[in-house]
């Protein structure tokens, strides 16, 4: 997944980089303003995933991610107004679960997963900053949450000849209490809506509406100045987000490269809504391949 964030956002309203470095930061009390400002950030997630089943009713999943993440900020014009790039790499929280099938009938098929995140992703990631060789990089740089957060999800499928429709939930709790460094990520949820269309018997297209929201952030890490970037400041954490997809899918049912499945997946925003000041997501791009066996 390759993911482009860049304008920015106080709530719904777009803001400049001037209005941003002129806000007050919430360690000031009103009375003081954030010396840098993030103007752009790429970031490709390389999933991976493990799938068996032991029986026709239970499917056991290991999942973990390879995340790699640039960010570009600008220095106030008092200190020279130049941008500077950070960056980070590495393992994300790995995810394990189980998957139940509560019906399997040939038009409507439906499963309940329950599972857990593990905190295998770095919650401690530096790089050269302005003002340090060797700084804590800001909330969105990291690879983790740093804690066990149990998960659900939900999902339904309804198959009418050559249109499939379906429905997803997904929640996570933060359940335990703060991380190492202090903080916790807010509670999670997850609502999708999509229909795919049998265009030929190996091809499909679909499209999807999704909604994302997350609960705002309690704690902070002490070690991340709160004055010196939004992205520093643990206030400007959750939002609600509504997502546009289309997507291809094609799944080869030929002896060469049998059992094989490639999935496309293009998604924009159609209506973002944050708390405090963050950058807002321009789009993103899902590439995916499947072996079944």
């Amino acid at each position: 997944m390759n993911m482009q964030i860049g304008k920015l956002f106080n709530n719904n309203k777009k803001l400049s980089t001037d209005i941003v470095m002129s806000a007050p930061n919430a360690a000031s009390d009103g009375s003081g303003s954030y010396m840098n400002a993030p103007r752009s950030m790429s970031m490709d997630m390389h999933m991976f995933g493990l799938m068996y089943a032991p029986s026709d009713r239970l499917t056991i999943m290991l999942m973990n991610s390879f995340l790699e993440k640039e960010m570009t900020q600008q220095r106030m014009r008092m200190a020279g107004g130049a941008n500077f790039d950070v960056n980070s790499s590495g393992f994300g929280d790995l995810k394990v679960s189980g998957s139940i099938t509560l019906l399997n009938e040939i038009n409507w098929k439906n499963s309940f997963l329950i599972g857990l995140s593990l905190p295998t992703g770095s919650i401690d990631k530096r790089g050269r900053t302005p003002v340090s060789n060797n700084a804590r990089l800001g909330y969105g740089m990291q690879n983790g949450t740093g804690k066990f957060d149990p998960y659900f999800l939900i999902n339904n499928v309804n198959i009418i000849k050559k249109f499939r429709f379906g429905e997803q939930i997904h929640f996570k709790l933060p359940a335990s209490g703060n991380n190492s460094k202090g903080y916790k990520h807010g509670k999670e949820l997850d609502l999708n809506l999509w229909m795919s269309y049998r265009i030929f018997n190996e091809l499909s297209g679909s499209v999807k509406l999704s909604y994302n929201y997350k609960d705002k952030m309690s704690g902070s890490d002490n070690e991340m100045n709160k004055r010196m970037s939004p992205v520093m400041d643990s206030y400007n954490h959750g939002y609600q987000k509504f997502n546009l997809g289309i997507g291809l899918n094609f799944i080869n049912h030929q002896d060469f490269l049998k059992n094989n499945r490639l999935g496309f997946e293009f998604l924009v925003p159609i209506h973002q809504r944050y708390q405090g000041i963050q950058m807002g997501e321009s789009y993103k791009i899902v590439l995916g391949w499947q072996y079944a066996f």
